[in-house]
């Protein structure tokens, strides 16, 4: 493609770049099959993590058409005028240069896009952490539950329930088990991390799941420390009561916990004014529990107890009132206790390649861009 003057050999341009394109694609298709994109029984394959992104390759097609038609344009410039007018206005042209510039412009934009879809090939080990964390909720459903001290539609267990739901909402990977009490204890959902059966069960809760009445925080707090893993983790424990203590006292057991590094926190569900206990918790209109005096029973939520069992569990204590109870300090403790109980983790990931593409298309691009200062310079 020698300079003929004026005008570019456009078919020797043309033919020149579609042999090229045969050529890169070959060689493209053959590297590709070799690195295992290409299934050819290697074990490891190479990949693309964006491969939609191949789709603006497209481009390239419009691309090429526009600079043929400017070269068209150039020469229909060139042979309407005369000789002398010409060698006067029109500078010379080279369709080898032209297509050199063109040439580059287009290995450019192909390999910028190669390190846009971002090749993966090989193996390299990689270090990482993951958050990990255990959440027992153990919710107290003794008859003083069934009180409606803070609203007269719902009593403390319905609010304890749709606080625990709320909570359950704003969990992101915590595994979470669910436990009960009144006199005795037991597991009502293992550890999971499916959310949607954890809702499920905790709407499903009622009073009358235990027939043995009272409120026994140890039996509570030891049925809920059983359940954990031996995973190295962040474990913590919700208790959700309204802080009445009928039986033993639980020192031993946080004393267990705190030796044993599980977080007691304590939600409190009630008023210091109380309320009377109903005989039956969908009709309270049939009257209320009485003592053995013959005066009405009143439940009264314990701040003193709830401050002090979360003080000793390390933990946060909530004490509400409000038929939506602000779960957001809780929120925030579980948050920062993942981020301080990591695990380190040692695996396999495939490596990133897209810095030989990128490379290649950037340094196709600054040649591109020195051809053209050289051929303006030229001109001046």
């Amino acid at each position: 493609m020698s300079n003929p003057g004026f005008t570019y050999r456009i078919r020797a341009i043309l033919i020149a770049a579609l042999t090229w394109e045969l050529v890169f694609w070959a060689l493209t298709g053959t590297l590709l099959y070799l690195l295992g994109f290409i299934d050819n029984g290697t074990v490891q394959r190479m990949g693309f993590r964006h491969p939609d992104t191949f789709w603006l390759l497209l481009l390239l097609i419009p691309l090429t058409g526009i600079y043929l038609f400017n070269l068209q344009s150039t020469n229909r410039i060139a042979e309407s005028t005369s000789v002398r007018l010409r060698q006067l206005v029109l500078s010379p042209v080279s369709s080898r240069l032209s297509f050199i510039r063109f040439f580059l412009y287009r290995n450019a934009f192909t390999f910028l896009i190669f390190a846009l879809a971002q090749p993966v090939f090989g193996t390299k080990k990689v270090s990482g952490t993951i958050e990990s964390m255990e959440i027992v909720i153990c919710l107290d459903i003794s008859n003083s539950m069934n009180t409606r001290d803070i609203s007269r539609e719902l009593s403390r267990l319905e609010i304890a329930k749709r606080a625990i739901i709320q909570l359950v909402n704003n969990l992101h990977g915590e595994k979470i088990g669910v436990a009960l009490f009144a006199g005795n204890a037991f597991v009502q959902l293992p550890l999971t991390s499916d959310y949607s059966a954890a809702k499920l069960f905790v709407s499903d809760i009622t009073t009358d799941m235990i027939s043995v009445q009272g409120t026994n925080i140890k039996s509570a707090l030891s049925v809920s420390k059983s359940m954990f893993s031996e995973q190295k983790c962040s474990k913590a424990i919700i208790l959700v009561t309204d802080g009445e203590n009928h039986e033993e006292d639980p020192a031993p057991v946080l004393t267990e916990l705190k030796e044993s590094g599980v977080v007691l926190s304590v939600l409190g569900i009630g008023t210091t004014s109380g309320g009377p206990v109903p005989q039956n918790p969908d009709r309270p209109e049939l009257g209320y529990k009485t003592s053995p005096t013959g005066g009405t029973v009143v439940s009264r939520v314990n701040p003193p107890l709830i401050r002090k069992l979360a003080a000793t569990g390390k933990g946060t204590a909530i004490i509400s009132d409000s038929e939506f109870p602000d779960m957001r300090e809780l929120l925030t403790q579980i948050n920062q206790m993942k981020r301080s109980k990591l695990r380190d983790l040692q695996f396999d990931m495939k490596e990133n390649r897209f810095r030989i593409p990128l490379f290649l298309g950037l340094l196709f691009w600054c040649l591109y861009l020195f051809m053209n200062k050289e051929i303006y310079f030229r001109k001046k």
